[in-house]
């Protein structure tokens, strides 16, 4: 069974946060996911866009994408909208005492959906399924802290090299993918996938890079791949790309995605993203987080099929 939960927000209630790639980067992925490979359309995708997006239909949305999993499986979850980050309160956060968050529509600073809420949420995947977890929004990285194993966990900077990927089942698309033909209209400069805090100040962007974070977790957890967008102390861009507004970090992965072969791993996929990203301007880096195994596997197949 093959089942996509796919969230993305354009529209805020404070108009002052609006972004504008979200819902195009829904329609790519689902395109993206029912054409190249074979996940179903009705019954099996969810789709929750701008408004329906609430915390409560997210929650709903991931108990419903991993109800009734069994081996064999393969469950995508992406989320495209704003990301930001909260003060820690259960005392896992050693480095800068900060919690990453996603923004649903209804987004509640006091009860925010965070990392830890996130891996909850996804935990009940049995072994044997497969759960990829792609968020484009910014802080993404370690998203699904608790799937982060010891010596588990892998940030991949972009490649330098491209023609090393070609051996890895992928081909980087070719040509300037942020320039379009057409003009851009005036507001069309990039934004941030980012909300700040009310009470917390916009992290200071050249601040050192956190390390890796390593938490020990039961081997129920080691059935999930998380592809973020970025770092978690970087920005995600919400960009005009080839005449329309998309998120910089999904519209890459898709066109990866589409050259790519069948048999394209995580790991070529993530640096071949990261590669298309640098070389189109933009400087956040996508990361890959889960089991070793798990990232040297073809994409969206899980390890019993």
């Amino acid at each position: 069974m093959k089942k996509a939960l796919l969230v993305g927000i354009n529209r805020y209630p404070d108009p002052g946060n609006e972004l504008k790639g979200c819902v195009n980067d829904v329609r790519q992925m689902a395109e993206t996911l029912k054409s190249r490979y074979g996940f179903p359309g009705d019954g099996n995708m969810r789709i929750l866009t701008d408004a329906r997006a609430t915390t409560k239909a997210i929650l709903d949305g991931l108990a419903w994408l991993t109800a009734g999993a069994s081996p064999g499986d393969s469950l995508v979850f992406h989320y495209s909208g704003h990301g930001s980050q909260v003060p820690d309160r259960n005392g896992d956060e050693t480095t800068d005492r900060l919690d990453e968050i996603l923004c649903p529509y209804d987004l509640d600073w006091n009860h925010p959906l965070t990392d830890d809420d996130l891996a909850a949420a996804c935990a009940n995947v049995p072994q044997g399924a497969l759960l990829t977890v792609i968020l484009d929004c910014c802080h993404s990285g370690t998203g699904l802290r608790d799937f982060a194993l010891s010596g588990n966990l892998h940030y991949l900077a972009s490649l330098t090299r491209p023609a090393n990927l070609v051996h890895s089942g992928c081909t980087i698309p070719r040509g300037n993918f942020v320039r379009p033909c057409s003009i851009p209209p005036s507001d069309a400069p990039d934004r941030h996938r980012f909300l700040p805090h009310p009470e917390t100040p916009h992290p200071d962007p050249q601040r050192p890079r956190r390390p890796a974070r390593r938490f020990g977790v039961s081997l129920t957890r080691t059935n999930a791949v998380l592809i973020a967008a970025c770092r978690d102390d970087q920005t995600s861009a919400d960009a005009w790309i080839d005449g329309g507004y998309h998120g910089a970090h999904t519209y890459h992965l898709c066109r990866t995605l589409a050259n790519g072969t069948r048999d394209l791993t995580y790991r070529a996929l993530v640096s071949a993203t990261g590669t298309a990203l640098s070389r189109a301007g933009f400087a956040q880096v996508p990361q890959l987080e889960g089991p070793a195994p798990l990232r040297r596997t073809a994409i969206f197949v899980s390890e019993s099929r």
